[in-house]
């Protein structure tokens, strides 16, 4: 079963009852959702107050709790330390994996993210430049950049030169921001449940950044945002609002092809999470990266 991605954008107190999480607001009836079926929980309202009862029922359920700023942009995530029964035995096999398997399987997430970008592009019948050629000379570790290189070629030709990434722009990069952080709790979520630490990554090691596992394996899913931002951005929509959210959350339920199975994302995540998992203990390269379906329509409800 898909756990269900729950957005509170009102003042509300939050509270356990019964095993159901309890909404409550001024001048309307209360509301009950049951913890065990949610995945994530987004608040995104400062007049918003949750309970030590509830907390700890999500945390217990593997449910990821998102506290948003005054933009209603996810600024942290609240992660489950006991996600996996096996937690210990996991964290001491992933604490002692070797760094060139480390680089390899890096090599393969440039591979398959530059191969989405690529295929987001011809998605959008915009030519994608040097980006095939780029993607065959990705080496283990990728000592050259390559990730950087086809960034900033990608960039250009999807939204136009005058373009750039930024973390504080509104625009067209609120909802970037967005639709990442979304994916990045999912995949946190994920991780977790296999007993992996997010924080210990395969590429990225920010000793700030509690999360560099789940910002390394979600790369090649990023795109699958990009996707749907264009679109949006074609379509004049370009601020952060309550039915921008609910168009990217609804990326989390979008299929994926993973092994040329159709999954919804948030599912197809699990499995990269346990695939991980595995090569760690094994000491194999072998990583299951979803992949965007190439001709697939994005919905659009507006």
């Amino acid at each position: 079963m898909i756990k269900r991605i729950i957005e509170i954008s009102n003042p509300a107190y939050l509270h356990l009852k019964d095993c159901q999480m309890i909404i409550r607001k001024e001048s309307e009836n209360d509301s009950s959702i049951p913890v065990e079926d949610m995945g994530i929980l987004i608040l995104a309202n400062p007049a918003i107050s949750i309970s030590q009862s509830l907390i700890a029922e999500c945390q217990k359920n593997n449910c990821i709790i998102v506290f948003c700023d005054q933009r209603h942009l996810p600024v942290s995530a609240l992660l489950p330390l006991s996600g996996n029964s096996m937690h210990s035995k996991v964290l001491n096999i992933q604490t002692g994996v070797k760094k060139p398997l480390k680089k390899r399987l890096w090599q393969k997430i440039i591979i398959a993210k530059t191969e989405a970008q690529i295929q987001t592009l011809l998605f959008f019948k915009k030519d994608p430049g040097t980006l095939p050629s780029l993607k065959k000379r990705v080496q283990s570790g990728d000592p050259k950049n390559i990730e950087a290189q086809a960034a900033k070629i990608y960039w250009s030709i999807l939204f136009g030169k005058e373009f750039g990434r930024d973390y504080k722009e509104s625009g067209v990069n609120s909802l970037l921001n967005y639709g990442y952080s979304l994916i990045r709790a999912s995949v946190a979520r994920a991780l977790c449940g296999t007993g992996l630490h997010p924080a210990l990554g395969i590429h990225h090691h920010n000793q700030y950044n509690p999360m560099c596992l789940a910002d390394d394996i979600m790369e090649p899913l990023r795109p699958l945002v990009d996707r749907r931002v264009y679109e949006l951005n074609e379509n004049g929509k370009t601020e952060i609002d309550k039915k921008i959210k609910l168009s990217l959350l609804s990326l989390l339920s979008e299929d994926v092809l993973l092994e040329e199975k159709k999954l919804p994302m948030m599912v197809a995540n699990q499995y990269m999470a346990a695939s991980l998992k595995k090569a760690f203990s094994e000491g194999i390269d072998s990583l299951k990266i979803p992949e965007l379906i190439e001709n697939k329509q994005m919905r659009i409800e507006m």
